[in-house]
């Protein structure tokens, strides 16, 4: 049985990204989509639904993401601790 597929929206700034995947796929996968469109690692990308952060190993069905949600990216700035507003 295919998993059951869902769409989302990646957002940053004034970029929104549309993506389909599964219930079962980690965060991280969601990152691994984003890269061709950054040049950061994944490690310095967060990605929240509303004010939550969202765990990478963790799929998107344990996390209660809904379909069609639409998500926050955040990015490392440089080399700091600090992260986009």
């Amino acid at each position: 049985m295919e998993p059951l597929k869902m769409y989302l929206r990646i957002k940053r700034e004034s970029r929104v990204f549309f993506f389909e995947c599964s219930l079962l796929d980690p965060v991280e996968i969601l990152k691994r989509k984003l890269l061709p469109y950054y040049k950061q690692e994944i490690q310095d990308m967060r990605i929240y639904m509303g004010d939550r952060l969202l765990d990478d190993k963790a799929n998107l069905q344990d996390q209660a993401i809904p379909n069609d949600s639409c998500l926050m990216l955040k990015l490392r700035k440089g080399m700091s601790a600090e992260w986009d507003d």
